[in-house]
């Protein structure tokens, strides 16, 4: 009864948002911030002492809000963007809950992780990549075990350099998506804060960046494991029709974007929201077997649906609060006071730049979330009189920041994600195997900052 009534809430939700967004009005509009309210009091009942911990906060600065002179305002504002962020994850996340019963994904997880030791780093990487282009975190959660078995021996035991490897190159590969895919949380999120940028530019440069930072990531690897001896697998025959199956998928999740967005000039954002659940009904009926009517396939949905509502609450749950906390935080800070007196004038634009990801990766190790500072480090932006550098070089930097806190946070969202499948320690996942990578690619985007700015 109780993931009933979380599913229907979660259904609601997103309604009320994309109403709100397109339609717009006080129905929609005080309904989705109700919505989301109603949402952390039933989710609540399933979530973890992250999730109570941002309610907590977001309560203490509710009350300083509400107390404070335009207060309302901001609090409204607050709520909204918490709700399109709630209503944002949960709906393509929600792609999961196909791709987790989809053969062709399960065909080409196995391929990636079987091949050579040569091609082994390569294929998770952009594998991990890849997958979670449109599966988002659900990519972590199908391949963290998928690695897990396939470190198993014959006698039972657990090859632990064969894991840890595996599962390195799957966080190094999975984090940059956020550099450029449209799909995740932080371009939804940056493009909400920073109207006027160059997307394309952002699209181009994050590419690049995440193909040079994956390869590095092979060289450390390789340079890491020299001299010791690998495991080699038997690949497994080339999966022809589970990757053109996945690339009509994947193809279908671009091109309809696209469409919403020339036809009726949504954001990306909001038009992913809209193809996002529509693709996963239409891929969740596809593998109806031949043997089952299409109505009982469709019946099927619902407690697919309700089977993961839980999980869907807690990341929409944390995510809004996130954004409410960071929105909030900017108000309740004198931050107008502080910016008037910064003169950035004479700040190198990439030093600027390059203190962002500083910011974003210290502040995740005392269990402050990504989207908490870059929604806080996006407001007090917008404050600063005079930017020392490209607004578009900006959210390319902060969205640089939230990568590297992925593989060198233990509290990032990814690392708590593989640490619940694997048992495996979150410290152990960033400090102790990720954290000397997460420093050299620092100094990679150091050098990169540099050369944009200069250009």
């Amino acid at each position: 009864m109780r993931t009933s009534a979380l599913a229907i809430v979660l259904i609601v939700l997103s309604v009320l948002v994309l109403g709100e967004r397109t339609v717009g009005g006080p129905l929609f509009g005080w309904g989705a911030g109700l919505g989301f309210a109603t949402l952390c009091l039933v989710g609540l009942k399933t979530s973890t002492i992250r999730e109570w911990l941002l309610l907590a906060a977001a309560l203490v600065l509710s009350m300083l809000l509400l107390n404070a002179e335009n207060g309302v305002k901001v609090f409204t504002e607050a709520v909204d963007l918490a709700a399109f962020f709630a209503a944002f994850i949960l709906l393509l996340t929600a792609l999961k809950i196909a791709a987790e019963r989809s053969n062709s994904v399960l065909t080409v997880g196995r391929y990636l992780l079987r091949q050579p030791a040569s091609g082994r780093f390569i294929a998770t990487a952009a594998g991990g990549h890849l997958l979670g282009v449109f599966l988002n975190f659900g990519a972590i959660s199908l391949m963290s075990p998928l690695i897990q078995n396939a470190a198993k021996r014959e006698d039972g035991t657990t090859d632990t350099d064969l894991e840890r490897r595996q599962l390195s190159a799957l966080l190094r590969g999975f984090a940059w998506i956020l550099l450029w895919a449209p799909t995740t949380l932080a371009q939804a999120v940056l493009l909400t804060l920073f109207t006027e940028i160059d997307l394309g530019k952002i699209i181009v440069l994050g590419i690049a960046t995440s193909v040079i930072m994956i390869t590095v990531g092979l060289f450390y690897d390789r340079a890491e494991w020299r001299g010791r001896t690998s495991v080699q697998f038997s690949p497994p025959p080339f999966p022809n029709t589970a990757l053109l199956r996945l690339g009509v998928v994947c193809g279908t999740l671009i091109a309809a974007t696209a469409l919403l967005q020339i036809t009726w000039g949504f954001s990306t954002a909001l038009a992913l929201m809209f193809v996002a659940p529509t693709v996963t009904l239409i891929w969740f009926i596809a593998q109806c077997p031949p043997e089952t009517a299409m109505t009982q396939q469709l019946a099927t949905f619902w407690p697919a649906l309700k089977d993961n509502a839980p999980g869907l609450a807690r990341s929409a749950i944390a995510l809004g609060l996130s954004g409410f906390i960071g929105r909030a935080l900017a108000d309740v800070l004198p931050m107008d006071t502080l910016t008037a007196q910064l003169d950035l004038a004479g700040i190198p634009g990439w030093l600027f730049l390059a203190s962002l990801p500083v910011l974003i990766t210290l502040g995740g190790q005392i269990a402050l979330s990504p989207i908490i500072l870059v929604v806080f480090i996006g407001q007090v932006v917008q404050t600063i009189p005079s930017l020392p550098a490209d607004p578009t070089h900006i959210v390319f930097a902060l969205s640089a920041g939230w990568a590297i806190s992925m593989f060198a946070s233990p509290n990032a969202t990814a690392t708590l994600l593989i640490s619940a499948t694997t048992n495996i320690p979150p410290t152990h996942l960033t400090w102790k195997w990720n954290l000397r990578y997460g420093i050299l690619c620092y100094a990679i985007l150091v050098v990169i900052f540099a050369v944009i700015e200069a250009v």
